[in-house]
């Protein structure tokens, strides 16, 4: 695996651990926490919280075992992801369609999974 593939992939799961930190203990901060200035239960930070640990640890593994196959299936969760948070922008309040930091946070999770795909389809050819 490539050092630049390898390294995104420790960052990127190095971000999603301090995504599911900060959620599990309810500490809203914008880029960690993407609806951050909106009211939660403690019941939906800690779910967050939770499937953020585990996206974390899958990446994680990526970083860890080095397998091209295994890095595939994170870019596609990662493109589903992008995909349900913008859907869920644009179908939602429309305060959440006006936010640029919503939309930014948004951007840097594609820009995110672009780089990965470019590096690991680096290392496939």
């Amino acid at each position: 695996m490539n050092k630049q593939l390898n390294i995104a992939l420790l960052l990127g799961s190095i971000y999603f651990y301090i995504v599911s930190a900060l959620h599990f203990i309810g500490f809203k901060i914008p880029m960690f926490f993407v609806y951050y200035d909106v009211d939660s239960t403690v019941y939906q930070d800690r779910i967050i919280s939770v499937l953020s640990f585990i996206f974390a640890t899958f990446i994680y593994s990526g970083f860890k075992i080095k397998n091209k196959e295994l890095t595939k299936y994170i870019i596609f969760s990662g493109f589903v992801a992008v995909f349900g948070l913008a859907i869920s922008n644009f179908l939602t309040r429309s305060s959440f369609r006006n936010n640029p930091i919503y939309w930014l946070e948004i951007g840097l999770l594609t820009l995110y999974v672009i780089t990965l795909y470019i590096l690991n389809k680096r290392q496939i050819n």
